[in-house]
């Protein structure tokens, strides 16, 4: 049943509003104006407004933000500066060879390590859920979140390119579409394994634990800190099949002019199926989160 609310001087005639229900406080209707309607803000103010306030809570953490900035800048003093000019048997400089373990060690500590622990955080704190209830897109908050995270990175990898290029100087090849394109698969697949990492159903400290294992794992395996020739020949052919010693050979070669040889870019596709399991089981985990 429903019944007409009176004219309200100056205001026009209000809608049809159904009759309050049993049990319901009657009295006067709140008055809406005409022509004002609640409408959604668009999605990129949203996103940027959400970008701005993942950012400021980022931020407001300046010891992590510190290590992720100065964890590639310990490799390069202790390891980089030493030996930067000496030129290695297939003629490329270590530095050349160096640089692209090291923007690749800047995205990987930041997305192996900074992003699964704040996934985790938030999911152990209710969060997440609480931001479900909220009447706006749920692929804002995620989308927000990450890029925010790969905000540290391109400030960090900005960071340790400027230094390299200072103190040693560029080659030509970091402008090229192929190192560039390699470098975002690159990021796209750290996203994904991260993502996934940060979305398991355990405590936020397994997470930290398990995300520190899987990183630290890879690096060191991927020959970046030290080489692993040394290791027993069992131990090496496992390593050839490490994702990040994979990323960094093909990006090396790319960058210092070293030939790639067709393995190694039949391996770096394995990365492909990797990257799409990671992000299907990392959105149903954050469905259940």
């Amino acid at each position: 049943m429903t019944r007409k609310l009176t004219d309200l001087p100056g205001r026009g005639v209000l809608p049809t509003a159904q009759a309050p229900e049993r049990g319901d406080v009657e009295g006067p209707q709140p008055s809406v104006p005409r022509g004002i309607t609640a409408q959604r803000a668009p999605a990129g103010r949203m996103l940027w407004a959400w970008l701005r306030q993942e950012l400021t809570l980022l931020l407001r953490e300046p010891v992590a933000v510190f290590f992720s900035l100065a964890f590639p800048l310990v490799i390069y003093v202790f390891i980089g500066i030493p030996y930067a000019s000496e030129t290695l048997p297939n003629g490329a400089r270590f530095i050349d060879v160096m640089f692209p373990a090291l923007v690749g060690t800047v995205a990987a500590n930041l997305l192996l390590m900074g992003l699964p622990i704040y996934l985790s955080e938030l999911r152990m704190r209710s969060v997440i859920r609480r931001y479900r209830v909220l009447p706006l897109p749920g692929w804002l908050f995620a989308s927000a979140t990450l890029l925010s995270m790969l905000t540290l990175v391109v400030a960090a990898c900005a960071v340790i390119t400027g230094i390299i290029a200072v103190q040693h100087g560029l080659l030509p090849a970091a402008a090229s579409w192929r190192f560039i394109a390699l470098a975002l698969g690159l990021i796209a697949w750290l996203s994904a394994l991260g993502f996934l990492l940060g979305t398991l159903p355990v405590g936020s400290r397994t997470i930290q634990a398990l995300s520190a294992v899987v990183f630290f794992v890879m690096f060191f395996g991927s020959g970046a800190a030290a080489p692993v020739d040394g290791l027993p020949q069992l131990l090496q052919d496992v390593l050839e099949w490490n994702p990040l010693k994979q990323w960094f050979d093909v990006m090396t070669g790319v960058y210092a002019g070293i030939e790639v040889t067709s393995t190694q870019w039949m391996r770096l596709w394995a990365a492909l199926p990797l990257t799409l399991g990671s992000v299907i089981l990392g959105l149903r985990f954050w469905k259940r989160a």
